[in-house]
Order: C-alpha cells, then sequence, then structure tokens
C-alpha cells in the first residue's frame, strides 16, 4: 500500500534517488536497476538479468538479480518498488525529469521544458559486464540530448518574443554547454549579438567555436559554410596581428605555445581520466592546462608532503570567500578546514566525503588537473578520485615515473582507479619547427636543426635555451624578425652558444639579475613553491620594497610569476636550480630564519620542518606533535603516525616522547600495525623505567592486558591487570584505573569468568559513564558480552544498545559499528527480525563508510542467517558468499554463525538457525 510519499529520480545529468527523508543512497546496478524500470515500466525478470549480466548466464544473473532487489527493497524503496515472481515495476508516485521534460514539449512549455534540463542521461554511471544496459543508456542519452536541445531552442524563442534578449543568450549558452560544437546555437548567438550592436563579441563567438573546432576535430576543422558566412558579413576589419616571440619577454607574455601535442591533447580530452607520465620540463603541465583550459588545479610540493590533505587543504584555504560552496556544505567544510582542532567530523570517511564534495563544487564544469602526484599526499588523491566518482567533468594527473615509483602510498591509491597512462616524450624535430615559425613568425629551419640537435626537442629546455640567448643579445629581434650575429655567413648555427644544460641555462639567468635577487629567490626555493616576498625579504635582510624590486625582475625573467600577494616559481626545475650549490650553513641559517618569520597560520608540520632543518630540534617536537594530532584530527592515522616519528627523532622529553608512544600504539591498532604496536609497547616500557611514575607504569599495564587480550592470550592480560592494581592501587587517578579495570574485565570475560569479569566491568563503569563515554561504551560492550554468551539475549540487547547510546552525538567508531551488529545479532535471536534488520543495516552503512573490511563480514554473516530465518534462502546464499569473502580465515568470531548457516543451506530442509 503506497502512502502517497514521492520518489524523485534525477536521470539528467549526475543521476540522484531523492525520497521523503532526502537523497538516498542508491549506486552501481541498484541504481541502473532503478533508472530502467522509471524509464521503460514494468519489465520481465529474465529481461533485467539479462540487461544488468550481461557477461553471465542463466541462473547466476537471476540469482544477482534478486539480491539486487532485496537491497534496493532495504535502501528505502520497498514502498515503490514492486516485484512477482515474473517480473518488477514502480508503483506510486515517482517523479523523472526526463519524463517530465518529454510532458512539457508535448504541451509547448518553453520555460517548463527548459527547466528539466539537467545534462547528459545518467552522466558518470558505469555499469561493467552489462552491455545490454550500455546499448539501452547511449540510444536514450542520445534521444535525451536531441529532446534537452529542443526545450532550449523553445525557451529561445519564448525570450525573443518578449524582447528579453540575456535570456535568448542564456538559452543558446545552455545548448553550447550540452553540445559546444552545435553551429545552429552559435549562430543564433552571433545573430543576436549583432542585432543587439555587439559585433565584436558576435564575432568572439565564431572565435570560440573555430578554436573549439581546432581542439576536438584537429588542426584543419572549419565551421560549416552558413556560419562561416555570417563572420565574413559581421567582419569589418582584419583580426589583431600576431605578436613576436610570444613567451620570451614581457609580464604578460603568455608560456611558451603548446605545439607537436595534438595527438596528446586529443587523448586527454577523450579520457574522463588519465595519468601524463614524463621527466621534469618535459611539458606535462603545459599540456594539461593547456587542454584545461580554465581547470582547477592541486598541486603537488614536497613541503605539503606530509600533511594530511596537504594539497586540498592548501587549495581550499586559497579561496577568498567560500562563496562558491553550496550553504548545506558550509559548516562542514569550516569544520574540516579548521586547525588545530581536528575536522570535527565523525571519521575519516566523513571527512574525505566533505572534502571531495568541496572540491567538486569549487571545480563546477572545470576539468580538476593534479598535478606532481610523486609529491601530492595520498588524501588529496583519494578525494580528487571521489570528486571524480561524483560527477567531476575530468580528472586528468600528471607524475615524474622515476619519484613516484617511491611512493607506494599514492601508487596504492592509485591502483584502486588504475587510469589510462600517457607518456610524453621529447618533441620530435618538426614539433621544434612549429615552435620556431610560430614565436619567430617565419620558419628558419637551419637554426630549428641546432636547436633541436642541442636540446633534443626537451620542451622547457627550448624555451629556456631561447631566453638565455635573447638576454645574451645573441638573439634579437628587428622588425618582427628574430636575427643572430651569425646569420651572414653560418653554414648550421654551429656557432650559436647554447648553455649543456636546462639547469645552467636557468643558473645563467638568475645571476645575471644579481646576487640580492639570487638570495632572495633562494630562500624562497627553501620555502616551497610559492613564497611571500615579507618573508624571503627578513631572511636575507633586506626591505620589502626592495625585495619586490627584485622579484619583479625575476618575474620579467619569467623565473618567477605572480601567485596572489606572493610569487610561484614558474617551473619545479627553477627551483631546484636555485637550491643546487647552495651550502650546508647557508641552507640551515635560511631554515632556521623561515622557521622563526612563518606567517600567522602556517601550517605546524611546516613550520616544524624548518626549524628541524635549521638545527633547532627542541623548537621544532612541540610543532611536529601539533601536526600529527592535527592529522588525527582529519583521520589520516598513517600521517600522523609518521608526524609522531618526526616529534621523537627531534628529541623529544621522556615524559613527553611516553605520551607520543602511547598515541603511536593506538595508531598501529587503527593501522592493523600489530608488529608495529608491539614495538610501540616495548618503547614504552623502557621510557616508563626511566620515568619511574606509577601512572605510567599502570598505562602501560593496561595497554599490555589489551594487546593481551587481543591475541587471546586472556591469563596474561589478567595478571598484567592484577599486578597494576596491587602495586599502585592507591596511587592511581580514576582514568588509569577504569582503563585497568575495563582491561581485565574483558580478559575474565574471554575466560568466561562472568562474576569476576562483572565485578570488574561495573567498577570501571561507576567511574567512567559520566567523564569517559567512549570508555563506558566499551565497557558496556563487555558487559553485553557476558550476558550474550550465556544466553541471556535481552540482557545482552539493552547492555550492547546503551554502549550505543552513550556515546557522544554522531560518534561513528569500530565500537559503535561492533555495538550495532551485537544489537542486531540479540534481536534475531529474540525474533525481532524487523528491528534487527534495521541494526544490522546501520552497521553495515557504518562499516562502509569505516572501510572496515572485517566488521562488515561479521555483520553480513548476521544477514545471511537473518534471511534464513526469514525464509529468503536465496538471498542468504548470496549474502553468505559475500561475507565468506570479508571475514577473517581461520578466525571464530562470523564463522560460529556462518558454519552452521552452510551447512543449512547445504541440506535442503529450511529450518531456524540459532
Amino acid at each position: 500500500m503506497h502512502t502517497g510519499s514521492v520518489l524523485i529520480l534525477r536521470t539528467l545529468g549526475v543521476p540522484r534517488v531523492t525520497g521523503p527523508a532526502g537523497l538516498l543512497d542508491v549506486t552501481g546496478k541498484s541504481l541502473a536497476l532503478l533508472m530502467f524500470l522509471a524509464l521503460e515500466g514494468e519489465t520481465p525478470r529474465e529481461v533485467l538479468a539479462d540487461l544488468l549480466w550481461s557477461d553471465q548466464g542463466g541462473e547466476a544473473a537471476r540469482r544477482n538479480l534478486r539480491v539486487q532487489l532485496h537491497r534496493l527493497r532495504g535502501s528505502g524503496l520497498a514502498e515503490w518498488l514492486e516485484v512477482t515472481p515474473g517480473a518488477a515495476a514502480l508503483r506510486g508516485e515517482v517523479q523523472v525529469d526526463l519524463l517530465a521534460l518529454r510532458a512539457a514539449l508535448a504541451a509547448e512549455d518553453a520555460p517548463g521544458g527548459a527547466a528539466r534540463v539537467g545534462g547528459r542521461f545518467l552522466d558518470h554511471l558505469s555499469v561493467p559486464g552489462a552491455a545490454e544496459f550500455g546499448t539501452w543508456q547511449e540510444r536514450v542519452a542520445g534521444q535525451a540530448l536531441d529532446e534537452q536541445l529542443r526545450a532550449l531552442d523553445a525557451l529561445a524563442a519564448h525570450e525573443a518574443a518578449r524582447g528579453a534578449w540575456p535570456g535568448v543568450l542564456a538559452a543558446h549558452a545552455r545548448s553550447l554547454g550540452l553540445d559546444p560544437l552545435r553551429e545552429r546555437s552559435v549562430r543564433a548567438q552571433m545573430e543576436t549579438l549583432a542585432g543587439r550592436g555587439q559585433r565584436e563579441e558576435a564575432l568572439d563567438a565564431y572565435r570560440a567555436l573555430c578554436r573549439r573546432l581546432r581542439e576536438e576535430l584537429g588542426a584543419h576543422a572549419q565551421p560549416l559554410p552558413a556560419t562561416r558566412l555570417l563572420a565574413q558579413t559581421l567582419a569589418q576589419d582584419p583580426g589583431p596581428t600576431r605578436g613576436v616571440a610570444p613567451g620570451l619577454s614581457g609580464n604578460a607574455a603568455p608560456p611558451g605555445p603548446l605545439v607537436g601535442r595534438s595527438a596528446e591533447v586529443a587523448a586527454l580530452r577523450a579520457a574522463r581520466t588519465i595519468l601524463v607520465l614524463g621527466e621534469a620540463g618535459i611539458g606535462k603541465s603545459r599540456l594539461l592546462r593547456g587542454a584545461g583550459g580554465d581547470a582547477l588545479v592541486l598541486r603537488g610540493a614536497p613541503e605539503l608532503t606530509p600533511l594530511p590533505f596537504g594539497a586540498l587543504l592548501d587549495a581550499l584555504r586559497a579561496q577568498p570567500s567560500l562563496a562558491w560552496c553550496p550553504e548545506p556544505l558550509r559548516p562542514a567544510l569550516v569544520a574540516a578546514l579548521g586547525a588545530p582542532g581536528g575536522s570535527g567530523l565523525p571519521d575519516r570517511g566523513a571527512t574525505l566525503d566533505v572534502l571531495a564534495q568541496a572540491l567538486l563544487a569549487l571545480a563546477g564544469s572545470r576539468p580538476l588537473i593534479a598535478e606532481d602526484l610523486h609529491w601530492l599526499d595520498a588524501g588529496s588523491l583519494e578525494a580528487a578520485f571521489l570528486a571524480l566518482h561524483r560527477g567531476a567533468r575530468h580528472l586528468w594527473l600528471s607524475a615524474r615515473p622515476e619519484d613516484l615509483a617511491g611512493r607506494a602510498d599514492v601508487l596504492e591509491v592509485l591502483a584502486r582507479v588504475n587510469p589510462p597512462r600517457l607518456t610524453l616524450q621529447e618533441l620530435p624535430l618538426e614539433g621544434v619547427a612549429e615552435l620556431i615559425t610560430q614565436l619567430a613568425g617565419r620558419e628558419a629551419p637551419l637554426f630549428t636543426a641546432r636547436l633541436f640537435e642541442a636540446t633534443a626537442g626537451h620542451p622547457l629546455f627550448l624555451m629556456e635555451t631561447l631566453r638565455d640567448l635573447r638576454e645574451r643579445g645573441v638573439l634579437s629581434e628587428r622588425g618582427g624578425r628574430w636575427h643572430t650575429p651569425f646569420d651572414a655567413f653560418t653554414v648550421d648555427y654551429a656557432e650559436v652558444p647554447v648553455p649543456p644544460s636546462v639547469t645552467q641555462a636557468i643558473r645563467g639567468r638568475v645571476e645575471r639579475l644579481g646576487r640580492v635577487t639570487r638570495q632572495l629567490l633562494q630562500a624562497g626555493a627553501l620555502w616551497g613553491e610559492a613564497f611571500p616576498p615579507a618573508l624571503v625579504a627578513g631572511c636575507v635582510g633586506v626591505p620589502v620594497g626592495d625585495a619586490l624590486d627584485e622579484l619583479e625582475r625575476a618575474q620579467e625573467a619569467r623565473l618567477v610569476t605572480p601567485d596572489g600577494a606572493g610569487f610561484r616559481f614558474g617551473h619545479d626545475l627553477h627551483r631546484r636550480a636555485m637550491l643546487d650549490g647552495l651550502s650546508g650553513a647557508r641552507r640551515a641559517h635560511l631554515h632556521a630564519g623561515l622557521a622563526a618569520l612563518a606567517p600567522a597560520g602556517t601550517p605546524a608540520g611546516t613550520v616544524a620542518r624548518h626549524f628541524e632543518r635549521g638545527g633547532e630540534p627542541g623548537r621544532a617536537w612541540p610543532l611536529w606533535v601539533q601536526a600529527a594530532r592535527e592529522a588525527e584530527g582529519l583521520f589520516a592515522h598513517a600521517d600522523a603516525f609518521a608526524l609522531y616519528g618526526r616529534a621523537l627523532a627531534c628529541g623529544a622529553p621522556p615524559r613527553e616522547a611516553f605520551a607520543v608512544r602511547v598515541a603511536r600504539s593506538e595508531l598501529c591498532r587503527h593501522l592493523d600495525d600489530e608488529p608495529g604496536r608491539e614495538a610501540e609497547l616495548t618503547a614504552l616500557a623502557q621510557l616508563a623505567a626511566g620515568l619511574d611514575d606509577a601512572g605510567c607504569w599502570a598505562d602501560l599495564a593496561a595497554r599490555r592486558a589489551k594487546w593481551h587480550t587481543e591475541r587471546d592470550e586472556y591469563a596474561l592480560a589478567v595478571a598484567e591487570v592484577r599486578a597494576a592494581l596491587e602495586r599502585f592501587g592507591g596511587a592511581l587517578d580514576d582514568d588509569v584505573r577504569s582503563a585497568l579495570l575495563l582491561e581485565g574485565g574483558a580478559a575474565l570475560a574471554c575466560l568466561e569468568d562472568w562474576p569476576a569479569s562483572a565485578l570488574l566491568l561495573q567498577e570501571s563503569l561507576a567511574l567512567t559513564r559520566e567523564r569517559l563515554p567512549v570508555r563506558a561504551s566499551n565497557v558496556l560492550y563487555w558487559l553485553g558480552y557476558g550476558a550474550y554468551r550465556t544466553g541471556e539475549f535481552a540482557q545482552a540487547e539493552r547492555a550492547y544498545r546503551q554502549s550505543v547510546e552513550v556515546l557522544p552525538a554522531g560518534t561513528l567508531s569500530r565500537g559503535r559499528v561492533l555495538s550495532l551488529w551485537k544489537v542486531g545479532a540479540c534481536l534475531r535471536r529474540l525474533g525481532q527480525f524487523c528491528e534487527a534488520a534495521q541494526s544490522l543495516r546501520e552497521a553495515g552503512d557504518s562499516a562502509r563508510t569505516l572501510n572496515a573490511g572485517s566488521i562488515r563480514g561479521l555483520i553480513v554473516a548476521e544477514q545471511a542467517a537473518l534471511a534464513f530465518d526469514q525464509g529468503e534462502r536465496e538471498v542468504a546464499s548470496a549474502l553468505a558468499a559475500e561475507a565468506q569473502t570479508l571475514l577473517t580465515p581461520g578466525g571464530e568470531e562470523g564463522w560460529d554463525v556462518l558454519r552452521p548457516l552452510l551447512a543449512a543451506l547445504a541440506a535442503r530442509p529450511v529450518t531456524a538457525l540459532g
């Protein structure tokens, strides 16, 4: 029975499913199935199985369809999904934007139809192994594009009839957003602009079309005759003449032209994501930015690599305001950007999701470029890939292969998507010839051959060589032509003094700028890719005004470019050339000065690095600790572990080192690094021996007890706790004492000494319920465990539920997920199947957010048993198969439910499971 609730399906653009309570999490084949039913109506199950599992046959496809239908019902769609033995359909009130668009077109409702225009049909929805669905999707996408363009044409006519010319232009612009090469819309734009007296703007629209045609279809592509004729009619003056030697001088000169890369540009624009590989200076950035236009760029940089989400947070914090950010996202983004208190979000998954949404909103319809993966932190790359999954238009990446090979963390993230690779090589002779022709305004075959021989077609070396020759007076310009002193007598321009390497060419230009400029650039190079003038001026000891004069000279030499209120190196090779030959003593002096003068708001890890390299480890270690805590706040556990290590390496005092080791031992639990955790416990014992402090010894005993319990060494855990309580009992505060009691009670529960366990746990609960909610939740979990193991399922369910309820609102942790799983398990055994399903579903969603595969195995095993108890044998079989892939082989937890279930499934009679 339908309640009248409305289900809203968006098919144009990135697909979305919205119910009465908001967006529903429907993805993959579930989403494809839902959209197909919405548009095609009631469909036989056999057709659906073939549609979505084209690569499988018969029973396997039908079984997968049954599981998908089961999951759709469980994802909040049961009210609208109707499944019979022979077919599936949607019932009730379902609103579909494409159907609404078609209805508006039929009713000649121009504004209503245009309001439904949203973009490519099911944009970015890819369904592996479903060739039949792909064929259907492409067919409907073509129809939907034509219908949307018709709607926008109708809107333009409607606006023209009202004399609303801005509305006419906006409608045509929307059409070009759907189909950038649609000349009908371009001509309509041109005619509208010309009619309003904006002839030059009309010609700009024509030129933009020409550029798009060349970029998409090749250098010789031209508009249709009708479009060319209209442009010729409008044109009265010739276009602007081409300047001479762009990119070699002048503040406003663009970088060297993009030549010899037409195939690579085509490959980029055809790929939603791609990794461009090549050595430094080969032209990766020039290619990506040339193809991407006004793309949003994330830059990896060495100074940001150790910082979690460093490149992404740097880009977001650089925005002057949050006007670009959707209003509902702003509070969470502000929380994620806030330092040093951490993100304020419940877990790493939520933090990653917020940052990915922010990246997607900031990029808008622009391509997204992630440069220099070999320096990018893994978190920023994860967020970029998530933004791609959420609908980013393009994500193009670049890296130096030799440096990327040493970044195991980045390679692990990269492997999840495994984008296609594009390797850049040096320009061929023909490409160098094209470059010289564009720069000089004419062909120069002999000079081109000399440059090609000297530089091997290396793009940056070519440009640096030309600039070097120009600055030395070897290359000059007269009357729009290039000249050298060797023009009159040379045979092959072998006399032209070409620098031996790109680094030498850069050094030569720096030396010609003078000592002060060189020192300012050296300080800037140590700070990072971008640097503020006041900072480097203070390090070098010159007034800020004088420093700006010198840096503007470096800008004219194209060594740096403006970057907000500061400057940025034009290329990493420029930066590296500044650092080559810099003595160790001067490096340390500059590092110390940079740390002392660091602007307010500089990340703690950045300042710590400069203090450390400046020979001041005592000022560095507290900042490394602060950086590590910030990383923990962002749930970047591996980064936090490494940052704490930097604090230890800088000589944190023993008591502070103990706290650092404690934090590292807990991080090892999150990282499932048992050898690392054991090493930290050993180091803690050595520190405790030196400190001889009761609190430290007892804290260590609690951690050792937990370690033993997790290794099934329960008697050793109990012995650790009892020895600590006997030795230090009277000297312990409530925090440490409650930790010991908790670990002792847990170990005794595992030994099935229920009375002794309950005694310790109840005492611990009394010490923690009001002050330490997370520990209180853990205590309640173990109290539930004891009741569960003795068959007191109602009592166990109450304890497990209290374990969830005592946690602060919004908390998402492994403990909460485990308690939800156990609530569901108890409810199943009590026969409360609906409530059990709800608790297990919530546990499963949380486990996916935490990316906790082993916990998901426990939950899926319980869901399989629940399906079996409810008589859904086939669903139980499919879920059991999934659980087997998630559970730890050879373990006991989860298998105690799964093994009897597998046996019951193998034996045909249906009996309820215990």
